[in-house]
């Protein structure tokens, strides 16, 4: 595929399933705290997700290391309820979805660093994770997460069939580009089993239809804080590197989402 189509198709997959499974964050935190001001919630989500674009503006590369964390912590952490591994020690997760994350974005160390350069300004740092990234062969990165999900909580018939199918999904994504992959995963696999979560959870009685009504808002919304955090960098981002600047002005929402999907899981409600 090419970058055009790439874009698009990543765009389209992100605006359908990726942003909504974020846009129900503050339905979440209502349903916590029923006493939870609204506007304080939201001013501090916002709030979060601005310092963590300074932080991409002054830090390029640390803002990377940032969020490759905290993208492996939530892949783990989703992917463990939703194969019901149960409670698990934090490094067992956290290695599951670093696992995963390197399986997902190793697989084209030249795509890789062309894309990590533009995105950190070519940050020394991202030269260094390029290296340990590739330092094992990548088929040890899909081995270790492999043996974690089989290893861990009930295996039922049913849960072995669903993570056989699982694995077989991510080993085929190997078969595509490095967006592509990264995007069938975080938007056709996560986003999707979060809806899920946070309807069983939060809405329960309410069928998917109507909660994905109730999403609309704020993912018109979250679509209008990219667009003005685009505009404010002289569209150059979509001008010039129209990937690199999604990635980027998409991470920012991490740190907050992330930090509520963390209560949602802890927390029996």
């Amino acid at each position: 595929m090419n970058t055009t189509a790439e874009f698009i198709a990543s765009s389209l997959l992100i605006a359908l399933t990726g942003i909504p499974h974020g846009s129900l964050d503050h339905k979440i935190a209502l349903h916590r705290d029923s006493r939870l001001r609204l506007s304080l919630f939201l001013l501090q989500y916002i709030s979060s997700a601005l310092f963590y674009l300074l932080v991409w503006a002054l830090a390029p590369g640390i803002a990377l290391i940032l969020f490759l964390i905290l993208t492996a912590w939530h892949f783990g952490e989703t992917d463990f309820v939703i194969f019901g591994c149960g409670k698990r020690p934090i490094w067992i997760i956290f290695l599951y979805g670093w696992s995963l994350t390197i399986w997902l974005l190793g697989q084209d160390s030249a795509a890789l660093a062309h894309w990590l350069g533009i995105i950190t300004r070519e940050s020394a740092i991202s030269v260094h994770f390029i290296r340990f990234a590739t330092f094992l062969p990548i088929e040890t990165w899909y081995l270790v997460l492999s043996l974690i999900i089989l290893v861990n909580g009930a295996l039922g018939r049913q849960q072995l069939l669903v993570r056989c199918a699982f694995l077989l999904f991510i080993y085929l994504l190997s078969k595509t580009s490095l967006l592509t992959g990264f995007i069938l995963y975080f938007a056709g696999w996560h986003s999707l089993n979060a809806l899920f979560h946070i309807r069983t959870k939060v809405f329960r009685k309410t069928n998917l239809s109507s909660m994905m009504k109730q999403a609309i808002p704020t993912t018109m919304a979250a679509l209008a804080f990219l667009l003005v955090v685009a505009w404010l960098g002289n569209g150059e981002w979509l001008q010039n590197q129209g990937l690199p600047a999604l990635f980027i002005l998409l991470s920012v929402l991490t740190l907050p989402h992330m930090t509520e999907m963390h209560r949602l899981y802890a927390r029996k409600i």
